[in-house]
């Protein structure tokens, strides 16, 4: 008999207050499988949904990102990689559904994990603090690993990665998908100058940039270009992506003398360049080539997880236990955090 499964519904478009109520269960098909959510992070993409009514049509919807949990259905197809037991963290999405179902959803209590996008946590992990990963490691990497040659390299699975001598910004070093691309550019060779606020500057650190800068510093911008003058600057990974960095990190690239190459997490950044910088997003990838990136992200993931190589970075933050905390994660989020991950617990 299938257990019987909760969500945390949004029950109209830009409805303010998610209502915890029955929802279908859903049982796995090929290459997927069933976990028992143990935790829950809460992202960017979950408060912009809600209160703006975008991407999502049909309603009552379940939203979420970011889950971790217990395995308790394998489809055969996966049965040589996952057994019933097993500690995974996947990431999650609205935006497709099975026979109208949101069964991919991550506010819901048995949720459907589509491989690639699964890897076992390790033992001595607790769920709250991998959940914080899939949708960050997923987004930068899809940003960041292009087949262009204009892309940066991506770490290897054997984790020998030697300094390459090549330089990388990244703006934005504290934030969720920011932290990723730092820890991913450093393990992959890369010389990393992060920005963010001054007191994040040691976890960012931690992460593997060899320099920080303050983003509040009025002299930010000539601070860095000064710093990356003689450096071998092959470009900049924007995780923040406002107006105002896409155009600071333009002039930086040009004054400093770099190469005019930045990776951007914004839909349309292409249309902001300057200074003749070539900007790409997780957006313009083909998805032969999404598909192929994410199997090796996520292969990398599993990997750097069991081998302690990756942080669980921003940390956790649990603001609740139960899927009726999630309404508050949601609300906490909207109001603004910094170099943190809002969890809720199941």
């Amino acid at each position: 008999m299938a257990p019987s499964n909760r969500a945390s519904w949004l029950l109209d478009k830009q409805h303010p207050v998610n209502a915890v109520k029955i929802a279908p269960y859903t049982a796995a098909s090929d290459n997927e499988i069933v976990i028992k959510v143990k935790a829950i992070a809460i992202n960017p993409a979950d408060v912009k949904i809600q209160q703006m009514g975008i991407l999502i049509t049909d309603y009552p919807a379940i939203l979420g990102c970011d889950v971790a949990g217990e395995v308790i259905e394998v489809d055969p197809s996966l049965a040589d990689i996952y057994m019933i037991g097993d500690r995974v963290i996947g990431q999650t999405s609205c935006l497709e559904r099975k026979n109208n179902v949101y069964c991919y959803s991550g506010f819901q209590e048995y949720v459907v994990l589509k491989s690639p996008k699964i890897a076992k946590i390790p033992e001595d992990v607790e769920y709250k603090d991998a959940v914080v990963l899939p949708l960050a490691i997923s987004t930068a990497a899809s940003c960041l690993f292009h087949k262009s040659e204009s892309s940066f390299r991506a770490p290897t699975l054997n984790g020998t990665n030697p300094g390459n001598g090549q330089t990388v910004l990244v703006w934005g070093g504290s934030s969720s998908v920011g932290s990723c691309g730092v820890q991913m550019l450093s393990l992959a060779g890369y010389d990393v100058i992060a920005i963010a606020s001054k007191r994040n500057h040691n976890m960012v650190h931690s992460l593997g940039a060899s320099a920080c800068f303050d983003q509040a510093e009025s002299t930010v911008r000539d601070d860095i270009v000064a710093y990356l003058k003689g450096r071998n600057v092959v470009g900049a990974f924007d995780a923040i992506s406002s107006d105002s960095t896409i155009e600071t990190i333009c002039e930086i690239l040009k004054e400093a003398g770099a190469r005019g190459f930045m990776a951007s997490v914004r839909p349309g950044a292409e249309q902001l360049t300057k200074n003749d910088v070539k900007i790409v997003t997780n957006f313009s990838m083909p998805p032969d080539e999404y598909s192929e990136l994410s199997q090796a992200t996520w292969r990398w993931l599993e990997k750097s997880m069991a081998e302690k190589t990756v942080k669980y970075m921003p940390p956790a933050e649990v603001v609740g236990h139960g899927l009726e905390s999630v309404q508050l994660a949601v609300d906490m989020l909207s109001k603004g955090v910094s170099a943190k991950k809002l969890v809720v617990s199941l």
